[in-house]
């Protein structure tokens, strides 16, 4: 399990103090808003090969251009999602990643991460806003945060080459040029087949009134997520907050 460094990126729980709501069409009830928070994504090889390291480094670039800030919010989940670490280890032994560390291509290999990039953050989003109200991280921790891991792991990959082949992953900016945008999403491809993600975090269950002022008394869902192509495994804890998360989430104007 590789290690990564806390980005300082963590969940504003709510818009104000009180917290925000949503009311649907039916003018029930307002409902509280739940939010999920997206932690700057860190890439790693997990093969020290020196002449690699500028290719990493122009991959982390781009996802450290690409994801600052990136807060979300959702109606009728009853979780906010705090992911503290995001990491995407990219095996760069394999041959047909390799084809494309050279200088001649450095352009398309910021492309394809960028698409990486779009494509993990809308496949969590998507997760959240028609899965999240399903799980139950009171009663259920193992059972659901398993179920979860797997949902996570159908959208990324196991749908995958299906939807690329019959191009259904569609992004909001593409290159113009079309020999650039192919090699892009060729790159996309390889880096999604030879990917592993590893997602950890806190659930903080929603609270009506929007008051989260004693979240240092009560234990929270920690989870360690593991998807890659061909597994999706996941373990939790029991955790206090720290005290940097208790701060923001009673604070959050001030981030």
């Amino acid at each position: 399990m590789m290690n990564i460094i806390l980005s300082f990126f963590i969940l504003v729980i709510s818009i104000n103090v009180k917290g925000a709501t949503f009311q649907d069409e039916d003018n029930n009830i307002p409902k509280p808003i739940a939010y999920i928070s997206l932690a700057q994504p860190t890439a790693v090889f997990p093969h020290d090969k020196k002449k690699h390291t500028k290719y990493l480094d122009l991959i982390n670039s781009v996802l450290s251009e690409e994801t600052k800030h990136k807060i979300y919010g959702f109606a009728g989940g009853n979780y906010h999602w705090v992911i503290t670490n995001f990491g995407i280890s990219i095996d760069n032994s394999s041959l047909r990643l390799k084809l494309y560390f050279s200088d001649k291509k450095t352009e398309a290999l910021k492309i394809g991460t960028h698409f990486l990039l779009s494509y993990l953050m809308d496949n969590i989003k998507y997760l959240v806003s028609r899965y999240m109200h399903k799980y139950d991280f009171e009663k259920n921790y193992g059972g659901d945060l398993k179920k979860l891991a797997e949902d996570l792991k159908a959208l990324i990959y196991d749908e995958f080459d299906h939807k690329f082949k019959h191009n259904l992953i569609k992004f909001e900016k593409e290159p113009e040029d079309e020999k650039i945008n192919k090699k892009g999403k060729n790159i996309f491809k390889t880096l999604v087949h030879n990917s592993d993600i590893i997602i950890q975090g806190y659930f903080i269950k929603v609270r009506e009134d929007g008051n989260y002022t004693d979240l240092t008394k009560c234990l929270n869902v920690y989870f360690d997520i593991n998807i890659n192509k061909g597994n999706a495994n996941s373990n939790y804890d029991l955790k206090f907050l720290k005290s940097e998360i208790v701060e923001l989430v009673s604070n959050p104007l001030r981030t």
